[in-house]
């Protein structure tokens, strides 16, 4: 699908906005049971390549609760994911879809029992004012060095983003 877009996208016009930034915060459960969950915050930036293809990079730290494999209270675990890959627009209106594969670093690895995945995302932001969207987006997370071997989705996210396009509110206050 990525790839697709990819190749229907027509270029930017000059003048059209390139970059992003967006803020974050999730719940997230790295495993595919509940016994490790939290959330966190991060900051991502995205550099516009054509008029629906993003290239995206980021990272997030959160605060984990798990129960451990010998039982007794929750622990909590400090998580950071750094990321990169692309996000494709599927439409631009008022709210506006989108689809993104990324590459992800998880630090520690002991956090999660995983430390290299891919992040398969879903959402869509809504555009309500010129510069600024709010968006919300579920995410997988399929480990790629499991101890048991590539496995199917490792672990989920739910983020709620903010977005700011800082090129178009500037258009904004000269007009």
């Amino acid at each position: 699908m990525l790839f697709c877009a990819l190749l229907l996208a027509a270029p930017l016009l000059p003048g059209e906005e390139r970059v992003s930034l967006r803020l974050k915060t999730s719940y997230l459960q790295p495993q595919g049971d509940a016994t490790s969950r939290g959330g966190g915050a991060g900051l991502s930036l995205g550099y516009r390549l054509t008029d629906q293809v993003f290239l995206v990079a980021g990272g997030s730290a959160s605060l984990l609760w798990a129960t451990p494999a010998e039982g007794g209270p929750r622990e909590r675990h400090r998580l950071t994911m750094v990321s990169a890959g692309l996000e494709a627009l599927l439409d631009a209106t008022p709210v506006a879809p989108f689809l993104d594969l990324c590459l992800v670093r998880l630090l520690p690895q002991s956090a999660a029992g995983y430390s290299v995945a891919t992040r398969v995302s879903l959402g869509a932001d809504w555009w309500f004012a010129a510069p600024f969207a709010l968006g919300l987006a579920v995410r997988t997370l399929t480990p790629l060095d499991n101890a048991n071997a590539v496995t199917g989705v490792g672990g989920i996210e739910i983020a709620l983003r903010f977005t700011w396009l800082p090129q178009r509110s500037r258009k904004a206050t000269k007009e």
